[in-house]
């Protein structure tokens, strides 16, 4: 049986009403009016400001009492204008329940335009004018729509109002007329780079010219003075090398020679020449007397230049950053090098991963720290030496130019003492194991060892503060050598001011699969070099122990100073070889919790147990020579304060024969567990509840 198919019915359409059609058809006129009102309401703002201002007019002219109305909207109007000039250039909400508010959208934010001179003239003319002319209307009695004042008002305000008002409003063309018979890097500059949308808009490309090396050129950015400087574009680096379809590292943004703010150099390579960096060649790349080392080579063939220290002036502190397999570790392996075959410094080296960093030069560096407890250990001996070299100097003598014998040192060069280089890589496991007494120790080489030649240099994942631990590390650090290699992941507050961010450089060249782009990245510090540099290329391990193994040129510590340093510096090497052993050796000061060690302890070292202990008292246990237990050296402080109810740092120390340092760190973790008060600076009372 087969379905029959219902034909579907026909689709009726009813005829509209003459009457509805029309209706429709208004409809449709009044909402297309309104959509392009819409459209144009900041064009049509002087119509409807001109016409709400004619009806008032004529409401002022008609009214018995308009002069007087007419007065007292002039007055308004004054003092709105000037409020409105006050909110324009207010900042920002000074008030907290204000800043609230504006942070939930229900206060209007001040925008923080200050007027322009041209823009306050402007607007003072158009409320002043309109001002004048609706008091003339009820004055003269005649509105904006009788004979004189129509003509006056239409053909006069409203023109002079709207006509600069449409112009600064005006529809822009979207697309540039570029002239024809451009150079074609200069052609595409302007198009992208340079262009109203552009990252530098206003900026020229001037002279391009090709460089010796294949597919590279080079050429000045004439910057727009009234907008953009030097650091614009170099900030720009990214987007010019997008410009120009070339990776960020195969380009190079920097300050022209001539140091005007509005130029600046740009380079372009096609193929990166840092592909073919050389091996490092040696350590015959330091210059003694400046104190200046070649570490490598920037894009343009320049040699990249590190300073150890600086003449007259003391050592050079450093920051470097990387991430995994960027290089940093080989960049540390050439200083190292460097330094031992100098004969000028000692270098001393902590590696929080126990030697991975550092592979063979674990056992050539003059000081090696084997994990966070032995950096931190590294930290002391660096402070107590620190010490010694203040009070050295400052007894020092010597003669002027009159042949006058002088007393006391303030800046250091090579010389009795060498340069200490204090290098420890993997920062942030230091400090995140030991806090801010790490970062205060660090804090205070890094500012009181330039003038004694004790170097610093800390190697972190990333180029930032936070990487550091402190704001505190980032003004002596920025004052030095910073270099930033490749990272794996974005990040803000940069130390340094970087033409890139450092996550921009591939991890191998884009051009040849497999190729690491190891040692590659920025560099500020002797040149204040913008361009990116890439160290030496690594020799291979088994040759590159020549310059470790190498030992007719070492500089040592000034003697007895090891021996003022104690067990930390002068037993390194036994703790290394216990730990090679399978043993966990105490570091002394730092987790050995006051232990003294036996003849034969080595084989029955207890197991370390990580405390936290203040600066001050880790220092002071290393200084002191003679090592009382610490419950008695603290008995004898609190008894002595409770003794004399109010005393001072130096008086306890000189009179209980105990070191000033250990003494304050003692008094300072007693006054935060209430058992003693701290007056001020160095003065001590008993608490005020035994005082009572």
């Amino acid at each position: 049986m087969s379905a029959t198919r219902t034909p579907a019915p026909e689709r009726v359409v009813l005829a509209k009403e003459p009457e509805t059609a029309d209706a429709a058809t208004a409809v449709r006129a009044f909402r297309a009016v309104r959509r392009w009102r819409w459209r144009n309401r900041r064009h049509l703002t002087p119509l409807y400001g001109s016409v709400a201002l004619a009806a008032y007019g004529q409401a002022l002219t008609s009214a018995p009492h308009g002069m007087a109305g007419a007065v007292a909207t002039d007055a308004v109007a004054t003092a709105a204008f000037y409020a409105w000039t006050k909110w324009r250039a207010k900042d920002g909400w000074d008030n907290r329940p204000a800043q609230f508010l504006a942070r939930h959208r229900a206060l209007p934010s001040p925008p923080g335009k200050p007027l322009r001179r041209d823009e306050l003239l402007r607007s003072a003319g158009a409320v002043g004018s309109a001002a004048v002319l609706t008091t003339l209307m009820p004055a003269l009695d005649a509105g904006p729509f009788e004979p004189g004042m129509a003509g006056v008002w239409w053909l006069g305000w409203l023109p002079s109002v709207a006509i600069p008002w449409w112009y600064r409003r005006r529809i822009r063309p979207t697309e540039e007329e570029i002239p024809e018979g451009l150079e074609a890097r200069v052609e595409r500059w302007l198009a992208t780079v340079g262009s109203a949308k552009g990252v530098l808009p206003g900026a020229e490309l001037v002279d391009p010219v090709d460089m010796d090396v294949e597919g590279a050129w080079q050429g000045t950015i004439a910057l727009d003075a009234v907008r953009h400087t030097t650091d614009d574009a170099i900030a720009a680096t990214k987007r010019i090398a997008a410009a120009f379809g070339v990776s960020v590292t195969s380009i190079s943004v920097e300050g022209d020679q001539s140091g005007n703010a509005a130029l600046a150099r740009l380079q372009v390579y096609q193929r990166n020449p840092l592909k073919a960096v050389p091996v490092f060649p040696g350590p015959q790349v330091l210059d003694k007397k400046t104190g200046i080392a070649t570490i490598g080579w920037y894009i343009d063939g320049t040699p990249a230049m590190y300073q150890m220290w600086r003449p007259g002036w003391g050592a050079v502190h450093s920051h470097i950053s990387g991430s995994t397999g960027a290089g940093k570790s080989a960049i540390f392996r050439s200083l190292f090098a460097i330094e031992k075959q100098s004969g000028l410094v000692v270098s001393w080296g902590g590696d929080p991963q126990y030697g991975k960093s550092f592979g063979f030069w674990q056992d050539y560096l003059d000081y090696f720290a084997c994990g966070p407890d032995e950096c931190m250990g590294m930290l002391i001996a660096a402070n107590t030496e620190l010490d010694r070299r203040s009070k050295n100097s400052a007894v020092s003598t010597w003669v002027d130019a009159d042949g006058d014998t002088m007393y006391g040192e303030t800046d250091w060069e090579p010389g009795e003492d060498p340069l200490l280089a204090v290098t420890i890589d993997e920062w942030q496991d230091v400090w995140g194991a030991y806090g801010d007494e790490a970062i205060e120790l660090a804090v205070r080489i890094a500012i009181l060892g330039r003038k004694c030649g004790i170097k610093l240099r800390l190697g972190t994942h990333l180029p930032t503060l936070e990487s550091l631990g402190s704001s505190k590390l980032r003004q002596p650090l920025t004052a030095g050598n910073n270099i930033a290699l490749r990272t794996t992941e974005r990040s803000a507050g940069y130390v340094i001011n970087l033409p890139a961010d450092p996550n921009d450089i591939p991890a191998v060249w884009p051009d040849e699969i497999g190729v690491p782009t190891s040692g590659l990245g920025y560099m500020k510090g002797v040149q204040e070099r913008a361009a990116v540099f890439r160290g030496w290329a690594p020799e291979a391990k088994e040759v590159a122990t020549r310059w470790a193994k190498k030992a007719d040129t070492i500089a040592e510590l000034t003697p007895g100073a090891g021996e003022n340093i104690g067990p930390l510096y002068t037993q390194w090497r036994d703790r290394l070889a216990a730990r090679r052993a399978g043993q966990e050796p105490p570091v002394p000061g730092v987790n050995d919790d006051g232990e003294e060690e036996t003849a034969g302890a080595a084989a029955t070292v207890p197991v370390a147990k990580p405390r936290q202990s203040s600066v001050s008292e880790l220092a002071a246990m290393i200084q002191a020579e003679a090592k009382p237990a610490s419950g008695t050296k603290k008995a004898q402080i609190l008894a002595f304060v409770a003794a004399h109810r109010i005393t001072t740092t130096g008086l306890i120390a000189d009179r209980l024969g105990i070191p000033l340092s250990t003494v304050s760190s003692t008094l300072t973790r007693a006054a935060k567990k209430g058992e003693v008060q701290a007056l001020a600076h160095g003065t001590w009372a008993v608490p005020a509840a035994d005082a009572a």
